[in-house]
């Protein structure tokens, strides 16, 4: 079989011009190890692409010039993510040979705030710096004959300690590009961007985001996620979790029950706020709706109370997440002040603006679907807010349970107890072994 290989053209109106080729290939693992699409969004400026799983993309960057001769970008690139950043940056570069590599940053007043040195081998190296008081700061590497340099801006965290830690290194693939059929396709990427990347093959769809700075193989792991009407949802696995990438909008339950479909404005506000009144709807009952269904908490859980791995509306093998589970997704984000925008949708006209701080780097994608009110049944938030059941409910007020808000106009994550018979988004996560 011909390998096809997709080519990325930069088009870049900054001083230098970065020439680098990036070749990217990509495999199935768990439940298929064929991939039939990828469709790749590049999260830093919009621009998208779908490549067929059997071929490669190559993201081809140019070459540096500036006043001197031409230089390889390997040497000189370093690329803190994300900037500005709230809490901790990400740094990485590559160095390209073994070196003992000193790390300082320094405040904006010349004042050493943080710094550590290490022995690294050839390879792409990753640093986390956390930043306690906002500003500007300024980076430096060094060893040897290799340095490198960089600024970022922190809007603090008085939560956090500041320093700056070690977090390890990527290998880099060997590219063979002879004996293939190259085709171009235009596709705008710069060093730094963010990628988000969703491998489908058949039934199974799985994300993943990352921002590339030397060739690799991605590796989709597949698993099945399949509700009893035959939807299946695109996964995305978050630290230790694996959870759905869109909101489900199943009609029945895994064993065929039907789950009751209410339209009437009047017929929602009359539910009680319990663990039996079981109902779902479409945003303005338009079952086309790309922020899937809303369900009451009765609906989302079955009625279930236990609190603990609750099927509900989920496929098998998945559950309505519970409220730790929840504040587990929310610690590995760095906390509920910037969790929000890390798992908001981008890219799209779906939140509306100013969509403050979303980046979508987790590839959660995380969609404003609005909600159905208790009180007056009617739908409305589309567009500014997106409202998730947990599998919890309040302890202090039986007619609550807990659920998770994003707001257009906000980074964070909120936790509010709400009454059961609102109408809210649900996400499932995987069950574990």
């Amino acid at each position: 079989m011909r390998k096809i290989i997709f080519t990325s053209v930069l088009i870049s109106l900054s001083a230098f011009l970065f020439g680098q080729d990036i070749i990217i290939d990509f495999n199935g693992a768990g439940a298929s190890t064929n991939v039939d699409v990828v469709e790749v969004v590049n999260l830093s400026n919009c621009t998208s692409i779908e490549v067929p799983g059997n071929s490669s993309l190559n993201l081809t960057t140019g070459t540096i010039v500036g006043i001197n001769n031409p230089i390889n970008v390997d040497e000189f690139l370093v690329t803190p993510y994300p900037n500005p950043f709230m809490g901790n940056t990400t740094i990485k570069f590559y160095l390209p040979n073994k070196d003992n590599i000193e790390i300082s940053v320094n405040n904006i007043n010349g004042q050493t705030v943080a710094r550590t040195s290490r022995e690294l081998y050839a390879g792409i190296h990753s640093y986390k710096f956390t930043a306690n008081k906002a500003g500007m700061y300024f980076i430096a590497i060094s060893g040897g004959d290799f340095k490198q340099s960089a600024k970022v801006m922190s809007r603090g965290n008085s939560l956090l300690n500041t320093e700056l830690s070690y977090q390890g290194n990527e290998a880099l693939n060997n590219i063979t590009k002879s004996g293939n059929d190259i085709y171009s396709k235009d596709f705008s990427f710069t060093m730094g961007d963010m990628l988000k990347l969703k491998g489908v093959s058949e039934n199974f769809a799985t994300v993943q985001t990352d921002s590339p700075i030397a060739s690799k193989t991605y590796i989709f792991n597949f698993s099945d996620c399949t509700d009893y009407d035959g939807n299946n949802y695109a996964i995305v696995e978050i630290g230790n979790q694996l959870w759905t990438a869109e909101n489900i909008k199943a009609a029945h339950y895994s064993n065929g029950e039907a789950i009751p479909f209410i339209e009437d404005d009047n017929e929602w506000a009359n539910l009680g706020d319990n663990d039996l009144d079981k109902a779902y709807c479409f945003y303005n009952n338009d079952p086309a709706s790309i922020f899937g269904a809303l369900y009451t908490y009765a609906a989302a859980t079955n009625g279930d109370t236990s609190g603990t791995d609750i099927q509900g509306v989920c496929p098998d093998g998945w559950h309505v997440p519970n409220n730790d589970e929840w504040v587990e997704l929310i610690d590995f984000l760095d906390g509920s002040l910037m969790a929000g925008g890390k798992l908001k949708s981008k890219c799209n006209s779906l939140w509306n603006a100013p969509n403050e701080g979303a980046t979508n780097e987790t590839g959660f994608s995380a969609f404003p679907g609005g909600l159905r009110d208790y009180d007056w049944g009617d739908s409305y938030g589309a567009g500014d807010w997106g409202y998730w059941w947990t599998a919890t409910q309040d302890n202090q007020y039986p007619t609550h349970a807990w659920m998770h808000y994003m707001d257009s106009s906000y980074p964070e994550i909120f936790p509010y107890s709400q009454f059961k018979s609102q109408g809210f988004s649900v996400r499932c996560i995987k069950n574990t072994d």
